[in-house]
């Protein structure tokens, strides 16, 4: 069963994986592992699945992807005037 029980829908922010093996099958199931050599998820069954890289080609969903974009773009100014923002909210 996935570490978490990101399946159930305990972790939403989990990192979703759709993974296309050579034969055109897709598998898809949240994200346990990944590097350069191999891919390991949990599919939607909960059973450990995992595949060399080089022979599947992986997609990953990011749910934070937009709120990481953000980050790079918030300058050190932007940051002091949230906090000092934040404080006023005590």
């Amino acid at each position: 069963q996935p570490a978490g029980g990101a399946e159930k829908g305990q972790n939403p922010l989990a990192l979703r994986v759709k993974v296309t093996l050579p034969s055109g099958e897709t598998v898809s199931g949240t994200l346990k592992r990944i590097d350069d050599f191999e891919i390991s998820i949990w599919d939607a069954s909960g059973t450990y699945r995992c595949w060399p890289r080089a022979a599947v080609q992986v997609k990953i969903e990011d749910p934070l992807k937009a709120h990481r974009e953000l980050l790079d773009r918030y300058t050190d100014a932007d940051m002091h005037n949230v906090l000092a923002y934040l404080e006023t909210l005590k």
